[in-house]
């Protein structure tokens, strides 16, 4: 009995989310996102123990909860996937950095591939015994990553711009310390602050750069997911270069102000 009220709270919160999840902020949506990655895990448990219990004792009563448990699950990794999309879409929406054609690039695929969503929920619901649960499962499997991939690919790519943006801004402002300083008696110690800024710049380009190329192998057939990881760590690395950047000029800049003083 406990087993079966905690399939239909399951099941109950993957209807709430498909009607919460159209009217979120972005934040709200990563953390629906967040919430259907949670229940695609506690749905998984339920349906493990589903199969445990079916293979020690074969009744009709255990195989069809297996197979209904089976297509909680399948709704489930389905709901997780459109919270995603989602919550990238809003992500870029509400970024007032992000240009418009990567943001209508995003929408449009974030639309397609919810659409695909919707086909699968169909598969899953036409259902009826263990073997059409395996096929669906499969050809989940093999659809999953499409799923993501186009707009990971694009969320990518608006990274790596608002990046590119900040590391142009550091860069402007680096060349106006620098050629104020140069005017300056005395201020080797100064220049070479700048000197450290300008390298983590440098780093933090080659970074960019690096995470830009990643992000365009995020594509099917491939491993997209993985590529998406080590384009987010590239862009997690020119992060950090720019915040030492912005630490070395603020330095340059404090040396600045006690020497004019």
């Amino acid at each position: 009995m406990k087993k079966m009220l905690l399939f239909v709270f399951l099941a109950s919160l993957l209807l709430l989310q498909a009607v919460a999840v159209s009217a979120l902020s972005a934040g709200e949506a990563k953390q629906s996102w967040l919430d259907a990655k949670q229940v695609s895990k506690d749905a998984q448990t339920v349906h493990q123990d589903a199969k445990i219990k079916w293979a020690a004792d074969k009744t009709p009563e255990n195989d069809k909860e297996v197979v209904d448990t089976g297509k909680v699950v399948l709704d489930a990794a389905l709901d997780e996937a459109g919270a995603w999309l989602v919550w990238k879409d809003l992500e870029a929406e509400e970024n007032s950095e992000v240009p418009e054609d990567i943001k209508q690039s995003i929408s449009d695929d974030v639309d397609a591939n919810l659409a695909k969503v919707d086909a699968l929920r169909t598969d899953v619901s036409n259902v009826k015994n263990q073997f059409e649960l395996g096929v669906v499962s499969l050809k989940m499997l093999g659809k999953y990553f499409e799923l993501v991939a186009d707009v990971a690919r694009n969320s990518g790519k608006m990274w790596v711009f608002i990046a590119n943006t900040n590391a142009d801004k550091a860069e402007e402002y680096e060349g106006k310390l620098r050629s104020a300083a140069e005017g300056m008696s005395d201020s080797s110690d100064i220049i070479s602050k700048l000197d450290s800024a300008k390298s983590e710049l440098e780093t933090a380009r080659r970074n960019i750069d690096s995470a830009a190329s990643v992000y365009e192998q995020v594509r099917i057939p491939g491993t997209p997911v993985l590529k998406f990881a080590e384009g987010n760590n590239y862009l997690g690395a020119a992060r950090s270069n720019l915040i030492l950047a912005h630490s070395y000029l603020n330095q340059a800049y404090l040396a600045m102000v006690a020497r004019g003083g």
